[in-house]
């Protein structure tokens, strides 16, 4: 179940601890308009602890939360979800799955304790959720390929089972926007399929099929749905849908060196006034795996942020080794924001955040004594 999508989150299992502390003047790489700085919301970790942590670019200030001490989240849990201003931490733990709740703006939190227990039935593999109901994807019986949904509602505890497919090959993320519940799998002929569920009457609306092309899907700030898709790494049809009635928009043809996985690309990828800003991956054996990078769609440009400069300048500033972590855009200040990882010790893990400019320039680094891990839309 465990969301993360990227390599960087993976590598989080195995690095250290977290404690707060901001740069001062005499760390800022660049000076900058204090109007050019972002606002953001981080999630991070340690081997003890979850935090939060709400930036305001200007003023310059912040507020940090330890969310393993405020509401029990254990740095194990299994997969953060996101849905308008709610944070569902997803665990597993005695044969059980339970969910935390979380307004991260207010901090109101719910508490969804054991809402399934395993069994023979069904082997679970991930879990996602709306503003009032939890689903689970799974294989049933358990030892099949035979792809099911567990809507459990819960105003009413409810629970509807509902088979998409028999036999799939491969299954990835789901995605779940304003009562639709985007699924995306392999069918037993390997041939890439996307079902859509209308969450609220639990029907199948629709199932596309994309053949052997790799169907990468986000949702922009109009709230359409976009797909890319192609067959090679380089050549994509790029296609926005109405997500409520699922008509064509618009049809596109684009080519990128970026190779985009199955499934939900949002920690990846955004599109904004015709211009796409997504996450470069650099070729092996590089120093550094990624970094930003911006394709215009009107002039058919593509520029690529040289990360690598970039993290050379922190590693010498720091007199460390760095490692990248998580990814965003930020459109109010146009600004990439990267979040990255120290390992100073076996037992201590600091990180922190680079503000870089459309143009290359980083602007600042706000040292933090945690790993980010994730940047919440706001």
């Amino acid at each position: 179940m465990k969301s993360y999508r990227l390599l960087w989150v993976l590598h989080l299992s195995i690095i250290g601890t977290l404690f707060l502390s901001c740069t001062n003047d005499d760390d800022q790489p660049n000076t900058v308009p204090e109007s050019q700085m972002p606002n953001y919301t981080v999630i991070g970790e340690n081997f003890q602890s979850v935090f939060q942590f709400n930036y305001k670019g200007t003023p310059e200030e912040w507020d940090l939360f330890n969310l393993t001490e405020e509401n029990n989240i254990n740095r194990e849990y299994l997969t953060l979800r996101q849905v308008s201003e709610v944070l569902t931490f997803f665990s597993y733990a005695a044969g059980s799955f339970s969910a935390i709740q979380r307004n991260y703006i207010t901090g109101e939190s719910t508490f969804l304790n054991e809402f399934y227990t395993v069994s023979n039935e069904r082997s679970v593999f991930w879990g996602a959720n709306s503003e009032n109901k939890l689903y689970l994807g799974y294989f049933s019986p358990d030892g099949t390929t035979n792809y099911g949904i567990r809507t459990i509602d819960l105003s009413s505890d409810q629970e509807i089972d509902l088979i998409l497919e028999y036999n799939v090959t491969d299954v990835f993320e789901p995605l779940y926007y304003e009562g639709r519940l985007l699924i995306t799998f392999l069918d037993e002929r390997s041939n890439y399929k996307l079902a859509v569920l209308d969450t609220d009457s639990n029907n199948l609306i629709k199932t596309f099929d994309f053949g052997k092309a790799v169907p990468s899907i986000m949702i922009n700030k109009d709230g359409d749905m976009i797909i890319f898709n192609g067959n090679t790494e380089s050549d994509y049809e790029f296609t926005v849908y109405d997500i409520r009635t699922l008509e064509i928009i618009r049809e596109e043809a684009f080519s990128i060196n970026r190779y985009f996985s199955a499934g939900p690309i949002q920690s990846e990828a955004s599109i904004i006034n015709e211009k796409l800003y997504y996450l470069n991956l650099y070729a092996q054996p590089s120093t550094i795996p990624f970094g930003p990078a911006i394709y215009d769609f009107n002039s058919k440009t593509n520029r690529i942020i040289d990360m690598i400069s970039i993290v050379l300048q922190v590693q010498n500033e720091l007199g460390q080794d760095i490692e990248l972590t998580a990814f965003d855009y930020n459109e109010e200040s146009r600004t990439f924001l990267m979040g990255y990882a120290i390992l100073k010790s076996a037992e201590t893990l600091e990180g922190g955040i680079l503000v870089i400019s459309e143009e290359g320039i980083l602007l600042r680094n706000t040292k933090l004594g945690f790993a980010p891990t994730r940047f919440i839309s706001n």
